[in-house]
């Protein structure tokens, strides 16, 4: 998975023996005992760590134990190999090769908390491994099969890892979601609202185990109901920032919901008596998916503010993972919380599959 990217530097170091290698040439580099923290930069058309450079655009770190990224004043530390690649951008690309089962320890603590129902963690397990391995087939033939983040699925390396965590992978070893014969895209986000979104409305998935189901099970999580206040300016200079030419604006509405009773359309109605119809789901993109927790909302102006009425945290397709965590407390096993939130679907080992 790309760890690092559109990096112009950033800092390493290695715990116990390792080796770097040119991985076109499979030409061994260098060979040591330990790296402390050293500054990976670029010189010449290559990668230079330290004071040693590289004429090469890819280097591969093969190591012991571990290999700690520091970057933007934070750090984590990866099993695994480490392939660093100056892109043509000239900027570093950080991918992490790593086998699944330690990819989904180092996923589970960000994703759900280790002190959550055994059950729920479990649920996380499945639904992040069958979600990895759709991933990897979509990019087999990239540089990468998933990034490290929020638009992926969070993953911190061995930093991140959890007795509670890594006891719920354990346990589901190799479990994943299958819908037809076929690896499930699991998606999951925090909290719904109340009902789950169809994957349809989102992505180019007709999927019936991806369409929304009622969730009564996520009503104490801090995200169900929440307000946030705007000014009218900064949604236009946001909205004129990605492309739309828009003046000073008078009124924004929803203008269409799904059936789950997200926004799918809003309008935005300008001074000048203009009219635009933006998709909810780009809105919500354009201001920011922090600011616009989901698209679950009402709005209600106020001259040149206006209030966003809202309900849940994320994308709402698939798993609502306080969903999960309030069905755990009342005894529901991760395979029923599954079975639930992607209806039709089976757990299976991903050897069946082979």
């Amino acid at each position: 998975m790309a760890i690092a990217q559109n990096e112009k530097e950033l800092m390493m170091a290695i715990r116990g023996h390792f080796e770097i290698w040119n991985p076109l040439s499979e030409i061994e580099l260098e060979i040591g005992r330990r790296m402390p923290l050293t500054k990976v930069s670029m010189e010449n058309n290559g990668i230079k760590i330290g004071e040693i450079a590289y004429p090469y655009r890819r280097i591969q770190i093969k190591a012991k134990n571990d290999v700690t990224i520091k970057r933007n004043g934070r750090s984590a530390r990866y099993r695994g190999m480490i392939d660093i690649i100056l892109t043509k951008q000239n900027q570093f690309l950080v991918v992490n090769s790593i086998e699944l089962e330690a990819y989904i320890k180092g996923v589970l603590y960000h994703e759900v908390s280790h002190r959550w129902p055994l059950e729920a963690i479990k649920a996380q397990a499945v639904a992040a491994r069958s979600y990895a391995l759709y991933q990897a087939q979509v990019n087999e033939r990239g540089e990468f099969d998933v990034t490290s983040d929020i638009y992926s699925q969070v993953y911190g390396g061995r930093s991140a890892e959890r007795y509670r965590t890594n006891i719920a992978a354990d346990r589901t070893r190799g479990e994943v979601l299958i819908f037809e014969g076929e690896i499930l895209p699991a998606y999951f986000h925090s909290t719904c609202g109340g009902h789950t979104e169809n994957a349809s409305e989102l992505w180019n998935h007709q999927l019936k185990s991806l369409e929304g189901v009622i969730c009564p099970f996520c009503k104490n999580s801090p995200h169900y109901e929440w307000k946030k206040n705007f000014q009218l300016k900064i949604i236009q200079d946001q909205l004129n920032k990605h492309g739309y030419s828009l003046g000073l604006i008078k009124e924004i509405k929803v203008f269409e919901r799904s059936d789950s009773g997200r926004v799918r359309k809003v309008q935005i109605i300008g001074r000048d008596g203009k009219m635009k119809i933006i998709s909810g789901k780009e809105f919500r993109n354009m201001i920011g998916p922090n600011e616009f927790k989901s698209s679950y909302y009402d709005i209600v102006m106020k001259g040149y503010f206006f209030d966003l009425l809202g309900r849940g945290w994320g994308h709402g397709v698939g798993m609502c993972q306080w969903g999960a965590y309030g069905m755990a407390s009342e005894r529901y096993k991760y395979k029923e919380i599954l079975q639930y939130y992607y209806p039709g679907t089976e757990v299976v080992s991903v050897k069946t599959l082979d």
